[in-house]
């Protein structure tokens, strides 16, 4: 019987004992309203400490993790090996067409590879080894643009690569990536296109390493609360030997997606990832409200679960545009905001700035409600900057920098919130605000439709921006990795944060669309994963 079912099928037959003793009451007479309650009141009182006993059976069973190492999958690869292969060389489809070019490697490159539904370019490729190698596409765009292309293995996809090297052939990288001794076919297929193709370049993957998961790294807050240090202590503890399941739910544990994918996988998620942007003043003004810290509370506090609390920041009320195509509450989108980061964070928008500050000591109240109550919060704010979508991506890298500052300063010393674990998510390297100010670096991965790779290669890029070992997450996520690849590739995310509608749930119900139910059940059911059952009592676990 799956770990909680039993939970589920004791508290069944304790209700029918219930029942049966009301009935054998009424059927005895006298006083029936008076030894109905005293009987439901006394069964009842039994099957609290019944279902408290097996809950704590169950905690000491499955609460205590195995902590042991789990080894890395093996290479064959020699560190000095290379083979490259000519773009011209691989097989073209569509617009895709090679032409003379003296800077390129072999005389010639390819372009037209443009158009996703019909263009690519496939490097039928011979790896002598089984193992880790890193893939190196040179290539070149026109401009300083970070033309962004899908890379596939074989058919699927597996990350993608970013070219940004202004008129110059230069290195585009998607490393660990794991091949068996054989012939594959690498695709380039186009997301934004217009990219031109020197070459493939195989090289030995040096970069993961069992020290990639030994964090040592203390929080960047060095005042940190006790439950903040606990949670961090046990996440670093099973970084490299398990993942997190986690799922995004505006009601916690009240919420359908909980109660959904209890029912399809007998498990509950253990991260609970919620949204702040509704205590902001952008919001507030329009009549917006949130019970988020109170669910953040229970799902912590009551349910023995992890919480991370992201922030879709609502720009504040006059610098939204809130027309009929752009109403307020877009206005974390560029296009609904006339917020000019670059100004404010250059002194040439002052009053701007401030109303940012005030929107932080907006947010820096709820969170502190948290930290009174003793919850340690993943604290994800600011993120996918560098997609540029956002107004606080809508800038210089220097700019957005400098409001991570500020508002880490903010928070940490003026506020004193020692509950925070900082998620950094600008998912750029050149956005990275540094290691002093962050303590999980993260990114979000929106693949299309029933891809559970494990993105192996966007895990070993995130591992290499910090300048000293970090804990690597997925914050954000459409459809569930396999778990099995998970920990085959060696990129092991420490958790995931699927996203609801409709990535989870379709009117109501758990959406396939995305993630099959099968592959969902693998991952909560997994050796290798960890559910919100599984965890052990964070509120007490070991700082030594």
């Amino acid at each position: 019987m799956n770990k909680f079912r039993k939970i589920a099928a004791l508290a069944a037959a304790l209700s029918m004992t219930a029942a049966a003793f009301t009935g054998c009451a009424e059927k005895e007479g006298a006083d029936v309203n008076t030894t109905t309650e005293t009987a439901a009141e006394t069964v009842a009182a039994e099957q609290k400490e019944a279902l408290k006993i097996i809950y704590d059976e169950i905690k000491t069973e499955f609460g205590t993790v195995d902590l042991s190492d789990y080894p890395l999958t093996a290479s064959d690869v020699p560190v000095d090996y290379e083979a490259v292969y000519e773009a011209e060389s691989a097989e073209m489809a569509g617009s895709a067409a090679a032409y003379a070019n003296d800077s390129a490697s072999g005389g010639s490159a390819v372009n037209g590879v443009n158009h996703g539904e019909k263009d690519s370019l496939t490097f039928v490729v011979n790896a002598e080894y089984t193992g880790f190698y890193d893939l190196n596409f040179i290539c070149k765009s026109g401009d300083d643009a970070k033309r962004e292309n899908y890379v596939n293995l074989d058919g699927e996809k597996i990350g993608s690569i970013i070219c940004r090297n202004n008129g110059v052939f230069g290195d585009s990288y998607l490393k660990n990536i794991y091949l068996t001794a054989g012939e594959h076919k690498i695709a380039i297929i186009p997301s934004w296109g217009y990219t031109d193709y020197d070459c493939l370049k195989i090289t030995a993957n040096t970069s993961i390493t069992a020290d990639t998961y030994k964090v040592t790294a203390p929080l960047s807050n060095p005042n940190a609360d006790d439950h903040t240090k606990r949670l961090y202590k046990f996440l670093c503890d099973i970084y490299g030997k398990y993942s997190l399941t986690g799922q995004y739910a505006d009601n916690g544990r009240t919420s359908t997606e909980f109660k959904r994918i209890y029912k399809q996988t007998g498990s509950h998620f253990a991260v609970l990832g919620m949204d702040m942007m509704n205590y902001n003043s952008g919001s507030v003004a329009h009549g917006s409200d949130s019970n988020t810290v109170e669910f953040a509370y229970d799902f912590y506090t009551n349910g023995g679960g992890i919480v991370t609390l992201c922030w879709h920041w609502h720009s504040p009320v006059e610098y939204q545009v809130n027309d009929e195509n752009n109403p307020w509450y877009k206005s974390f989108y560029k296009e609904a905001s006339t917020l000019d980061l670059d100004k404010i964070m250059n002194g040439e928008d002052e009053h701007g700035y401030e109303l940012l500050m005030q929107d932080i000591d907006l947010i820096s109240e709820q969170l502190a409600r948290l930290r009174d109550a003793g919850v340690p919060v993943l604290w994800r704010p600011l993120h996918e900057a560098s997609g540029g979508w956002f107004w606080w991506g809508n800038c210089k890298p220097e700019s957005y920098i400098k409001l991570w500052n500020a508002m880490y300063d903010k928070m940490t010393n003026e506020h004193g919130l020692t509950n925070l674990i900082w998620v950094w998510n600008a998912q750029d390297p050149e956005w990275y605000p540094g290691d002093e100010t962050v303590d999980i670096i993260s990114t979000d991965i929106y693949a299309g439709n029933l891809v559970d790779s494990s993105f192996s290669g966007s895990f070993a890029q995130l591992a290499e921006v910090p300048g000293e070992n970090k804990l690597v997450a997925l914050s954000e996520n459409g459809c569930v990795m396999d778990p099995d690849k998970v920990m085959d590739t060696n990129s092991r995310w420490l958790y995931w944060g699927t996203w609801s509608d409709p990535f989870t749930l379709k009117n109501g119900f758990l959406n396939d669309e995305y993630t099959s139910l099968e592959t969902l059940d693998k991952a909560y059911q997994s050796d290798r994963t960890l559910t919100l059952e599984e965890l052990p009592d964070l509120k007490n676990y070991p700082l030594e």
